[in-house]
């Protein structure tokens, strides 16, 4: 069976597509595993475009480019021009810190352009607070949907609350969540069945191509293929038997009762 006949046989869609254009960043926040630092890499042009092809060839509804902090990645424009020509029909969304945002009107222009959304950390650990006040205003402005999260563990109540206001006043979404990814000393999960959470919801491709079904399991042994296998297409929908390492530790495991994700559709009965 090919891959194509493999994915109209099931009709499932990927949630999203997460891009890690670059693990290059201006902050280097201590619960932060997916950047590093001024030492990071970036991943060159013509990789991007050769990751674009190839998730030509599934269903998904939105394109995250993310890092690292994407926008400090030197082609950062021209990426995600080349991304929006290519799905103008896929939701666009940008995962940053803002702080180049709000210091770079070149940047700020490419992400109204070109994204949907905009997705901000911030806390004590981005120490970003000055530049999301000052982007919050334009980017909704623009008719963007913009999405603040607060990690409970690096932020004081005090400005937690005014964090809340200033989202409220602009009609900004203001999550929080907890440390999630990393083990921080929390109470290991009791694993039954596989967990749920990112059946056909996430697919983290990384600068070298390695791919995680699973936005938390960022381990390098978590990493079920690559973005370069031949059959990458049927392998982003194929069932999933055993848990990722971090699932022991991470905040989001949810039990679906299943020890194969999805569980395999029942067959119909011969017709007669």
């Amino acid at each position: 069976m090919t891959s194509s006949s493999a994915l109209s046989s099931t009709q499932r869609t990927l949630g999203t597509a997460k891009i890690k254009i670059t693990t290059k960043c201006n902050r280097h926040c201590d619960f932060c595993i997916f950047a590093e630092g001024g030492q990071g890499e970036n991943m060159p042009m013509d990789t991007f475009t050769q990751v674009l092809d190839r998730l030509g060839q599934i269903p998904f509804r939105q394109l995250h480019i993310n890092g690292g902090e994407p926008t400090v990645h030197r082609d950062f424009v021209g990426l995600s021009g080349l991304a929006r020509d290519r799905f103008p029909d896929r939701v666009m969304v940008l995962g940053s810190n803002a702080i180049t945002l709000a210091r770079n009107e070149r940047l700020l222009e490419a992400t109204l352009t070109h994204y949907d959304q905009v997705l901000i950390g911030c806390d004590e650990e981005h120490e970003n607070y000055d530049e999301v006040r000052a982007v919050i205003p334009v980017l909704r402005n623009a008719g963007k949907t913009v999405v603040i999260n607060s990690v409970l563990e690096a932020i004081a109540p005090d400005r937690l609350a005014r964090l809340a206001a200033l989202c409220d006043e602009y009609g900004a979404i203001h999550v929080t969540n907890h440390v999630h990814h990393i083990d921080v000393g929390q109470p290991t999960n009791d694993l039954g069945g596989l967990c749920d959470r990112n059946v056909d919801q996430h697919l983290m491709i990384e600068v070298d191509g390695d791919c995680y079904r699973c936005f938390n399991a960022m381990a390098k042994n978590d990493s079920e293929f690559t973005v370069w296998d031949d059959d990458f297409a049927a392998k982003v929908f194929a069932p999933r038997r055993a848990h990722y390492d971090f699932c022991l530790k991470c905040h989001e495991y949810r039990d679906s009762g299943l020890q194969v994700v999805p569980a395999p559709a029942a067959r119909r009965p011969a017709s007669v």
